[in-house]
């Protein structure tokens, strides 16, 4: 049987004053759920059986009086390298995506479009299928124009956690990030500790790679200087195969 904790995830994103999100996100009796919430599942699913026990469903309704469009990322994997989820997104006329990884926007080209005061019914849903105990995944909803670009401050956030003995908590799945970043509002440098060797990468909100690098364990600076302000992804790949994704800011 599946279990659920509500508790507030261990980042909290900055919230941008440009915009405000239109849609809400709820389970399939539209119970709305709240923005920075783990849920923890002690049941997995496969491909050949993705058990609703194991589905974190995503009823996503649009609440104005306009068309918006919305896309999902995946922003940071624990312990599972995406090959083992699903990603349901775009109601009937979306797709499931799998595999999953941290650089890549769902749907991939646009985003899906919502109708006006309308929803994409009960089609959407994250789902791990990786039987590895703990596996945990960090998704963010976005609103995106017509031309796929983020509208900033209208991202919705969660944290999926498989925990198959139900014992973890979210102190034990932050323990497991290889990087800290701060601050993450930046102009010029930004200090960072790793626990471990890394490849860096820095995403825009596009997806598009800006700068790559690679850093060695312990602290040091992350010169963001050249890059345009705006919000940017700092991908750390550590060397023992642990993803790290923190979202910045740049001035």
């Amino acid at each position: 049987m599946k279990k659920i904790f509500f508790s507030a995830v261990f980042t909290l994103f900055a919230i941008s004053a440009f915009a405000q999100r239109e849609y809400r996100v709820a389970d399939l009796e539209d119970h709305e759920y709240e923005n920075n919430t783990t849920f923890v599942f002690n049941v997995h699913g496969t491909f050949a059986d993705p058990i609703e026990e194991a589905k974190l469903h995503l009823f996503i309704t649009n609440e104005a009086s306009h068309d918006i469009y919305i896309r999902g990322q995946v922003v940071e994997m624990v312990n599972t390298d995406g090959t083992m989820a699903q990603f349901c997104i775009g109601g009937p006329s979306g797709n499931c995506f799998f595999p999953l990884n941290t650089e890549t926007f769902y749907p991939v080209t646009e985003g899906g479009v919502m109708f006006a005061n309308s929803n994409w019914g009960n089609f959407d849903y994250f789902i791990n299928l990786d039987d590895t105990n703990l596996a945990q995944y960090t998704v963010r909803l976005i609103q995106t124009d017509g031309s796929g670009n983020e509208i900033e401050g209208t991202d919705f956030t969660f944290t999926y956690l498989y925990d198959e003995d139900g014992e973890m908590g979210v102190s034990d799945v932050e323990s497991k990030s290889i990087a800290q970043v701060y601050p993450t509002v930046v102009k010029g440098f930004t200090n960072v500790n790793l626990k471990e060797d890394a490849n860096v990468q820095i995403l825009n909100t596009e997806g598009r790679i800006v700068k790559m690098l690679s850093m060695k364990k312990g602290q040091s600076q992350l010169d963001m200087n050249g890059l345009s302000a705006g919000t940017y992804w700092v991908t750390f790949k550590g060397v023992s195969g642990v993803n790290t994704n923190i979202r910045v800011l740049v001035k």
